[in-house]
């Protein structure tokens, strides 16, 4: 749901990207089970529980589609560069193309100390146009970029930020732990045998 999916992608746009488990083909997994963006109103949530709406306004069915193909482009984008792969020509295309219209919709809102863009807060397309704006900065960002990593996890596949160096899974207490309870289980049979 919306409001429990884990947030562990370090980044808006990697959140975003793993509002679906993946499979290692980069193709949605269980998606009936997995898929957080369903719908109108769990797009609307979603936004809202990231502070992006102001409330879980309804977005249109044309507005859950372009959400979900923007997905999926930077899903596969930024899981292709953790795997040092160039990505796709089509996925750059469509977060270009995202992040066109988000400039073009947005207005300059002072920050403290810098200048950031900025979308009508009831707007479902404020969710679309932040999450292109930052996969865009995150591209831009070859410290950041260089830390993306796609969770190794059996039927996972979310990607996050390394900012350790060390971090292996998108979480030790899920992906990390069932591994682990693998590895002890094959040992132990082997042993027996």
């Amino acid at each position: 749901m919306p409001e429990t999916i884990h947030l562990w992608g370090e980044a808006l746009c990697l959140d975003y990207a793993n509002t679906v488990d993946w499979s290692p083909d980069d193709e949605h997994l269980h998606p009936e089970q997995t898929d957080v963006l369903r719908t109108p109103d769990t797009l609307g949530r979603w936004g809202q529980r990231l502070d992006l709406l102001s409330d879980a306004t309804l977005a249109s069915a044309d507005e859950l589609c372009h959400a979900r193909v923007l997905r999926d482009a930077v899903h596969c984008l930024f899981s292709s560069i953790s795997r040092d792969k160039a990505p796709s020509k089509k996925d750059l295309e469509v977060l270009m193309s995202n992040y066109t219209q988000a400039v073009k919709h947005a207005s300059l809102l002072a920050g403290e100390n810098f200048y950031m863009l900025d979308w009508l807060a009831h707007d479902p397309r404020r969710i679309r146009y932040a999450v292109a704006t930052d996969a865009v900065a995150l591209l831009a960002d070859p410290r950041r970029l260089a830390r993306v990593s796609r969770c190794p996890g059996r039927g996972c596949g979310w990607l996050f930020l390394n900012t350790s160096g060390r971090r292996r899974w998108c979480s030790m207490t899920t992906c990390g732990s069932r591994d682990k309870m693998r590895r002890l289980h094959q040992r132990r049979t082997q042993h027996t045998d």
